[in-house]
């Protein structure tokens, strides 16, 4: 049987917004929720910000940010967090473990330099893909201990919402500010796709740099705003689907849990963790170029049972895959691996 870990000190801090710091957060409930004491040690100040995710109130122990010394014995994890990083040399002066969740799909310069130190006792990754892209530099560097895990999605966060009006049909993207995020035809998906209805857009996460990419701005039927103009609550609440093409090679997308937990369809790249989320044609759609998006996103738009049973099978597959038993077990898993590799070290 997996052997749990009695504690657990995330270096850094979860946060409401970015996709490792909202990730962070839930699996903070899943560990709580397995009977782990969960510390947190922050790598800079706590602001009010932070301070409203309210985690002392949900059992978490508080240690004053950047207090090393206060790690003493600790198995220590830390998202993507670069302070965490360029100070692991003295945290692993104090810490028992450290284990390092790279979300991305690409490596971090310091972490190269970690990993080549054997600061780093286990890497961790939610998908085979981001484990093979990431791994290869760092197992040329010194051996490689891996694990995977499924994180757990936190449902209640994003509540299904059944009912929504059918006089328009409403779509959108949301990301952060990041020209890359922005497939360079997305405005052309839009303007060609139909729909038996008029079409109404929004796009949260907009700015200058991306109108320069795209060459244009979003045409009248299409509200673009800056991130965090609008929260996701009420962005998944307007949209219908999510029709959203990228440039970059997601690892596993927070907004592919989101929309499907909200009941969002998602129209999206046939590629990376995309393909692990939706189902093509059960709980979705996955589109390998321009016209396969426009195709889809009509037939999304025109065809409204189909939507209804997707988005259906779309929250039944969140719970079944990355709900609350399926983490828990892999964590299990997780903290046995460190454990006995603890025990190979001592």
């Amino acid at each position: 049987m997996a052997q749990l870990l009695s504690d657990l000190c995330v270096i850094g801090h979860p946060s409401k917004v970015g996709g490792a710091d909202t990730e962070l957060d839930h699996q903070i409930t899943c560990w709580l929720k397995m009977g782990i004491k969960v510390h947190v040690c922050h790598t800079g100040p706590l602001d009010e910000h932070l301070r409203s995710l309210k985690l002392e109130e949900r059992g978490v122990i508080y240690h004053s940010p950047r207090d090393w010394k206060s790690l003493e014995g600790l198995d220590c994890i830390s998202f993507c967090n670069g302070e965490f990083l360029i100070n692991l040399q003295e945290i692993k002066q104090h810490a028992r473990s450290a284990m390092w969740v790279n979300c991305m799909t690409w490596n971090f310069d310091r972490e190269l330099k970690m990993h080549e130190a054997g600061l780093i006792d286990l890497h961790l990754y939610q998908t085979q893909h981001a484990m093979e892209r990431v791994g290869k530099k760092l197992q040329e560097l010194a051996p490689f201990r891996a694990s995977l895990f499924t994180p757990y999605f936190h449902q209640d966060l994003f509540p299904f919402i059944e009912q929504r009006p059918q006089d328009k049909f409403r779509f959108g993207r949301i990301s952060r500010a990041d020209a890359d995020k922005f497939g360079s035809r997305q405005l052309w998906i839009y303007e060609t796709m139909t729909a038996p209805v008029l079409k109404e857009g929004l796009i949260v996460g907009w700015n200058d740099k991306i109108a320069r990419k795209l060459g244009k701005e979003p045409d009248s039927y299409i509200t673009a705003v800056a991130e965090n103009k609008v929260s996701q609550a009420a962005f998944y609440r307007t949209c219908d689907a999510i029709i959203m093409t990228t440039d970059t090679y997601e690892n596993l997308p927070r907004v592919g849990f989101e929309a499907m937990s909200s009941g969002s369809v998602l129209v999206v790249d046939r590629r990376g963790g995309w393909q692990l989320q939706v189902d093509d044609g059960i709980t979705g759609w996955l589109c390998a170029d321009d016209r396969e998006f426009v195709y889809k996103a009509s037939r999304c738009a025109f065809e409204f049972e189909e939507r209804q049973q997707m988005r259906i099978a779309a929250r039944e597959k969140l719970e079944r895959v990355w709900g609350i038993e399926a983490a828990m077990k892999s964590w299990a898993q997780v903290f046995d691996r460190l454990n006995s590799l603890s025990r190979s070290a001592a």
